[in-house]
């Protein structure tokens, strides 16, 4: 049996990062996400669900916030139990390190990009 690859993306819920989310979705990826957008949040994983047949696992969080960059963190890893693929905004970028610390050994490849 095939692993599914996942992919987590830190302010995704418009624009580029709807987009990147999509594309990974179509390559049949589960897809974590994390924005302050609760309503565009969850049309996307409606839309990746329903369109696309990909899981998508959506928190509502800010990524200034360091216990909701934890708590996406650790449910992550607790529901997939590794990464693929993170993907940040590059506004936020600088909380980069703090998502790429807390998943630890969990991210692979050092597969750590900017939208």
């Amino acid at each position: 049996m095939l692993r599914k690859k996942i992919c987590v993306v830190v302010g995704g819920a418009k624009g580029r990062g709807c987009s990147l989310v999509e594309e990974y979705a179509g390559r049949r990826y589960h897809i974590a996400l994390m924005d302050n957008d609760k309503e565009h949040g969850k049309l996307l994983k409606d839309k990746v669900e329903k369109e696309y047949g990909s899981k998508m696992f959506f928190f509502h969080g800010d990524a200034d916030s360091e216990e909701d960059l934890e708590l996406f963190a650790g449910a992550v890893i607790g529901q997939y139990g590794k990464v693929d693929y993170l993907y940040y905004r590059t506004d936020i970028a600088g909380r980069a390190g703090e998502m790429e610390n807390l998943l630890g050994n969990h991210l692979k490849n050092n597969g750590k990009a900017f939208i």
